[in-house]
């Protein structure tokens, strides 16, 4: 995985957190780590379709 890949992930987490504060919502710490995971999740998925395509 490159790190422009993390680091996509990580500011995607803080800017939501930023958007969300802006607009007056709470916001708890465990949603930043659940963003991250979710994050590295969806490109974990896209890794495995993108392999799967490159053998047929």
């Amino acid at each position: 995985m490159q790190i422009g890949v993390w680091m996509g992930i990580f500011v995607s987490a803080i800017l939501a957190f930023v958007v969300g504060d802006f607009y007056g919502q709470k916001l708890h710490w465990y949603l930043f780590i659940i963003m991250i995971i979710i994050g590295l999740f969806i490109n974990t998925v896209i890794l495995i379709l993108k392999a799967n395509d490159d053998k047929t």
